[in-house]
Order: structure tokens, then C-alpha cells, then sequence
């Protein structure tokens, strides 16, 4: 059996996009569970390149 564990973390503000610190709280969430740090990331943005939206992709 193959388990895989995705983390995923949305911007408190979507319109204004992630901050330095929720991006840092995904990281280390991410190395907590074991993720590999060669995993692709799934990243949904704003209009302006804001991230709104990130996962890991097992």
C-alpha cells in the first residue's frame, strides 16, 4: 500500500497573496510531514503574481 500525504496552505488574504510568513509555515509543515524537497509544488496566483493558493504535488 502507497500513502501520500499532500500539504496545502491558502493566503489569509487571497487578494493580497501570501505572505513571508505563511510561506515559511508551508515550509516547515511540508518538512514535518516528510516531504521530499525535490516535490513539484502546485501554486494558484493572484492578477499580480501573488500566491494564493500552494501544495505539494506527491
Amino acid at each position: 500500500m502507497t500513502v501520500k500525504t499532500t500539504v496545502v496552505a491558502d493566503a489569509a488574504d487571497p487578494k493580497q497573496g501570501m505572505t513571508l510568513d505563511e510561506l515559511a509555515a508551508f515550509v516547515q509543515n511540508a518538512l514535518r510531514h516528510d516531504i521530499p524537497s525535490a516535490t513539484h509544488l502546485r501554486v494558484r496566483v493572484t492578477m499580480r503574481g501573488g500566491i494564493k493558493r500552494i501544495e505539494t504535488r506527491p
